[in-house]
């Protein structure tokens, strides 16, 4: 999820981190008046009666965002700002840049009425240097936008495809993110996308596009976790994405369109690494992203499986891997069972002797994740958050109950032996 600590004035309330699996968006306006929906207009949605984009040849690159502000993040006018952020470099001949934006807003301060956006709007960036207000064109509308819902992300990303060709496609989701519980949370529908319903959209996104995506990004916290990025394997080249929450603010696409527009050649893993380099050097604290390389996915699992082996079939190295103190010292993120890969790794090689096996395959894991898998880390020193370390990849590890339900439908799950590595751990745990 996006972290947003701001005093809401117009609304008389304050949001103080609100997370996803904490405090509802219900906390936040519980004590307001029963919220009045208000009609948004919008154009009709008739494209040949809208203004058109620039007539040209197939683009080299198509960016499409999904904003989905229908939520606390709406309110406090994040979506809006990140817009204005778009419109600061626009759109061009070689780069479109088009939006699907759905918010919940206030209506009118003075009545403290909150708006229900009625729909959603499909918006094509065009560049404008006022801050103030988004004056790109809408170039369509839909009264059916439920932001929760991995159907109306497939439509949005087919609108852009056909109106809007390239040879590159990337794919940002904005919103709050909760790791392995999913992400895109709809406050108004209640509904969120699923992670292994988001992967089999992107399929679908991908059957339509012809080929995979080159870059998915998430602008959203807490989702570069293993099992959810091999989710996406199949249907994407670079996955990018944060092990820990993201402010508020999210990207700076100011800077990550403007270097995008001064060299729409770079390929997928370079826009993947600029996506890390700019968003590293916009924070001072509190901040990590990664770029993983999506086809080094199936060998990572295998060098994983390797370690679990190992470690597996050496009774001292099972024993520390799955001591609940250990655990309890691997750098965690603000979800608190999200790990960090490298770190826990490395704490538990640390309690074994020279030469063994396990540390073997441990080196052999972290080298495959530095030279194939992660193309791009960066990592803010944490001020209030809880981690020690952020090498570019969290992991599934319970604190005391496994969630099969959840965490047993992803893919990652059938091709990896983490999922037995863990239920051994609980039952060590329970002797």
């Amino acid at each position: 999820m996006k972290r947003a600590i701001l005093t809401l004035a117009a609304v008389g309330a304050m949001t103080m981190g609100l997370r996803v699996q904490g405090a509802s968006f219900d906390s936040l306006i519980s004590d307001l008046p029963k919220p009045v929906a208000v009609e948004v207009s919008a154009p009709a949605p008739v494209d040949a009666a809208l203004p058109a984009a620039p007539a040209a040849a197939e683009r080299e690159w198509l960016v499409l965002v999904f904003i989905n502000g229908v939520n606390d993040l709406g309110i406090l006018g994040f979506a809006d700002k990140d817009i204005n952020e778009m419109e600061a470099v626009g759109s061009s001949d070689k780069l479109a840049v088009v939006v699907e934006y759905g918010i919940l807003g206030i209506d009118d301060p003075a009545s403290r009425n909150l708006q229900f956006q009625r729909g959603s709007k499909t918006i094509y960036v065009t560049r404008d240097a006022d801050l103030s207000k988004i004056t790109s064109p809408v170039i369509y509308s839909s009264n059916d936008a439920d932001m929760g819902s991995e159907a109306n992300l497939v439509r949005f990303v087919k609108r852009g495809l056909r109106r809007y060709p390239a040879r590159k496609v990337a794919l940002i989701l904005w919103n709050h993110g909760a790791g392995r519980l999913g992400i895109s949370y709809d406050d108004v529908s209640r509904n969120q996308m699923e992670i292994d319903k988001l992967g089999a959209a992107l399929a679908l996104i991908k059957k339509t596009l012809g080929r995979r995506i080159d870059v998915f990004a998430t602008d959203a916290c807490l989702m570069q976790m293993a099992g959810v990025a091999y989710e996406f394997k199949d249907s994407a080249e670079v996955i990018v994405g944060s092990e820990e929450e993201i402010p508020g603010s999210g990207y700076p696409y100011t800077e990550l369109l403007g270097r995008l527009s001064s060299d729409t050649g770079m390929d997928a893993e370079a826009l993947g690494m600029a996506m890390v380099e700019t968003y590293g050097a916009s924070y001072r604290a509190d901040a990590t992203l990664s770029a993983l390389r999506a086809s080094a996915l199936p060998g990572f699992v295998e060098s994983l499986n390797g370690w679990v082996g190992a470690v597996k079939a050496d009774r001292a190295a099972f024993s520390a891997a799955t001591d609940a103190g250990l655990v309890a010292s691997t750098s965690r993120f603000t979800q608190k069972e999200s790990r960090d890969l490298v770190d826990y790794t490395q704490k538990v090689e640390a309690r074994l002797p020279a030469s063994q096996p396990v540390k073997q395959a441990g080196a052999a894991l972290r080298e495959y994740l530095s030279s194939e898998l992660i193309l791009k880390n960066a990592v803010k020193p944490a001020g209030r958050k809880p981690y020690t370390k952020a090498e570019g990849l969290a992991i599934y590890i319970p604190e005391s109950q496994y969630n099969s339900a959840n965490y047993g439908k992803l893919d990652f799950v059938r091709a990896s032996l983490w999922d037995d590595f863990l239920l051994d751990m609980m039952r060590e745990r329970l002797k």
